[in-house]
């Protein structure tokens, strides 16, 4: 009679841990644009510690960190080509925001003139949610 033979043992791998901490895309230092997710408010958001700029967006259970940085990325670069923030980008296409609509005023009322005429055009480099 032989021994039993051992089973070998199982080889785990180690789980790769994706960055928090990313390099600022306007003043180009390392390791100093930190994300905050908080799931409970359903906003993610980047701040630089050196050059105080700042980015969110809204998120779910399956965004990382580094889903809210590249997002903030492809909106610079949006910016930088002059298009609209929100619907230069895929994701945004699918990704469902709240809006808040007054419907106490109506925006449309006979022969006024609109005003907002005289207003800069929106930068889309900080959003808030």
């Amino acid at each position: 009679m032989g021994k039993r033979a051992k089973k070998a043992p199982v080889q785990t791998g180690r789980k790769q841990t994706l960055a928090k901490r990313f390099k600022c895309p306007f003043c180009a230092n390392e390791d100093v644009v930190e994300c905050k997710m908080d799931l409970s408010k359903g906003v993610g958001s980047l701040a630089c510690r050196v050059c105080s700029a700042s980015y969110q967006m809204p998120i779910h259970h399956l965004h990382e960190p580094i889903d809210v940085f590249s997002e903030w990325l492809d909106d610079c670069e949006a910016a930088e080509r002059g298009e609209v923030a929100a619907a230069s980008s895929s994701s945004s296409k699918n990704r469902r925001e709240d809006e808040v609509h007054d419907t106490g005023r109506d925006h449309y009322s006979g022969d006024e003139e609109e005003e907002e005429d005289d207003l800069p055009a929106a930068s889309g480099l900080k959003r808030r949610g």
